[in-house]
């Protein structure tokens, strides 16, 4: 669980900043009713205050969006998850229960409208290779369908292809006997690193509220 096991493709140095946290001694657990009344309660606050006014001009989401432009995707076919877990927000609709982890890190995805992805690091092949995805690769999604890669930010192991800023897949799925994660919160290059900082420490604290995580390293890449 080090950061030298997580390389950024050289070709993605100018586009792409991302926030690496390790999680250890995870005590994850089913549902957490008072974590669901924090997730509700940011969904009022966030209703209220984005009111009439379109999610792009959000200026997190703003960012997200101009990445997937820059990169050759349509960020309106493929939402980044904080964006589609925001229009789940706005629109009234429930949001997804999983685990007390899961739960958490959608919090602090949806608070700070940045792309997280959680991983089971006991089920991947160490090094990781942040790279985009190659015509024809995909792999089973979350939900059992597949996920076409091309041209999209993907994670790479020794075995395969396991997450992007959209769509994370099952083989790498967080279950409640993960006690060992990998959190990255994608971002543009062009994000303040202070503020990316603000995002890691939140995840930080938040898996601790809920699920007694002890970090592991923590950094910065791009």
């Amino acid at each position: 669980m080090e950061l030298r096991n997580i390389q950024l493709s050289d070709s993605l140095g100018d586009l792409v900043r991302m926030g690496i946290v390790f999680l250890k001694d995870i005590s994850n657990g089913a549902v957490s009713a008072e974590l669901r009344k924090r997730m509700e309660a940011m969904a009022a606050e966030l209703r209220q205050s984005i009111g009439d006014r379109p999610l792009s001009e959000i200026e997190p989401v703003k960012r997200t969006r101009r990445l997937y432009h820059l990169l050759g995707s349509d960020p309106t076919k493929d939402r980044p998850s904080s964006e589609r877990l925001l229009r789940r927000v706005v629109q009234t609709k429930q949001l997804p229960k999983v685990n007390k982890l899961v739960d958490a890190m959608n919090l602090v995805s949806l608070s700070l409208q940045y792309p997280l992805g959680v991983y089971d690091w006991d089920k991947i092949v160490p090094p990781v290779l942040v790279r985009i995805g190659r015509p024809d690769e995909s792999y089973p999604g979350i939900s059992g369908d597949p996920v076409n890669l091309e041209g999209k930010l993907v994670l790479v192991d020794g075995e395969s292809l396991f997450g992007n800023p959209s769509h994370d897949s099952a083989r790498t799925q967080v279950t409640l006997g993960t006690v060992r994660a990998l959190v990255v919160a994608w971002a543009s290059a062009e994000t303040p690193k202070a503020e990316l900082e603000s995002v890691l420490q939140e995840i930080r604290s938040l898996a601790k509220e809920f699920c007694d995580a002890r970090p592991g390293e923590t950094g910065i890449l791009g």
